[in-house]
């Protein structure tokens, strides 16, 4: 098979380029970025972005892809130029979308009103009606919106939010800061405590994209992505101390008693807990990382990689403290 991968040359691209050329398919990559060493010599390399995809037209075209791969249509100007391209032109196309998508955001957000909803959120839950809130870029509704008025088989993947090495967000950061500077303890409010955010490593999405890849759809298709057992928030940073080997502990307080800083808007009472076993049963998807493993390597590309503004350093340590007494 012949498969075309656009963008993430950076982050998710890598792996899923070695995978697909290691199960012997031949492939193109369309990025500014090089594919990897270890296979650079048996890629195709489309030396552009995704803003430039429709005048690289007929080098795209000239490879005779079978599949098209986009893994940064992050806007629907970038769903309308990919399909500008490869409409009418591929067998089947696979595109990155997100579970930002879901009703639940927005529910979550508070940009749409509403008790919360039942969770787990599976492929046929309510869709937002209205656009991400504003500190949020890019909106993969729109891109989901154009696609499916296309006639071509489509596979949509909506990914959880993706950490491991080379994630330019840097999520777990935040976290982390207070580890590193050996802090004796992380503050959590209450009201986030138990709350349920599914998340995806970044080696784990890659596979869940080779295997829509080399298990095309005749139709539109569409699978949540994710790990298969999401911890609560509080469970979630006892576990990065744990690979991390810190030996403090999160102490949980009142919403109200947390400094401006580490208060986070939101109705947490919304849990975004993606049902992902659709893609585990139709695609026997299953993580080929350990979580823990995965966990590991991110915290040790995030102790190395801080963000360049080093966020964590503007916090106050001794507001921190002074809460820390009101403990739950």
């Amino acid at each position: 098979m012949k498969c075309l991968i656009i963008g993430s040359g950076r982050f998710i691209a890598p792996k899923l380029i070695e995978e697909l050329v290691y199960a012997k398919h031949e492939v193109a990559f369309v990025d500014t970025v090089p594919p990897p060493e270890s296979v650079a010599s048996r890629v195709t390399h489309i030396v552009t972005d995704k803003s430039s995809l429709a005048f690289y037209r007929d080098e795209c075209l000239e490879f005779k892809p079978d599949v098209a791969i986009h893994l940064t249509a992050n806007i629907g100007d970038d769903a309308s130029s990919f399909l500008e391209v490869f409409g009418g032109q591929v067998a089947h196309s696979v595109v990155m979308s997100n579970a930002n998508v879901y009703l639940a955001h927005g529910r979550l957000k508070q940009t749409e009103p509403g008790s919360a909803l039942s969770v787990p959120i599976n492929e046929n839950s309510p869709i937002r009606e209205k656009p991400l809130s504003g500190d949020e870029p890019g909106d993969k509704r729109d891109v989901e919106t154009i696609l499916n008025k296309a006639k071509d088989p489509c596979t949509i993947l909506r990914v959880a939010p993706i950490y491991g090495p080379n994630d330019f967000l840097r999520r777990f950061y935040p976290l982390l800061v207070r580890m590193i500077d050996d802090r004796p303890f992380v503050l959590l409010g209450a009201e986030q405590a138990n709350w349920r955010w599914t998340h995806s490593y970044v080696e784990d999405v890659a596979h869940a994209i080779a295997l829509s890849v080399m298990n095309p759809s005749e139709s539109k298709r569409i699978y949540n992505v994710g790990e298969a057992k999401t911890p609560t928030m509080l469970e979630r940073i006892e576990h990065l101390g744990t690979v991390f080997g810190w030996e403090g502990r999160v102490k949980v307080v009142h919403d109200d008693d947390l400094p401006d800083y580490l208060r986070t808007p939101g109705d947490f009472s919304q849990d975004l807990l993606l049902d992902t076993s659709l893609i585990r049963k139709e695609l026997s998807y299953k993580e080929p990382t350990d979580y823990y493993d995965g966990l590991s390597e991110s915290v040790d590309w995030y102790k190395d990689n801080p963000p360049a503004d080093m966020a964590g350093k503007r916090f106050s340590y001794a507001a921190e403290d002074a809460v820390a007494a009101k403990e739950l």
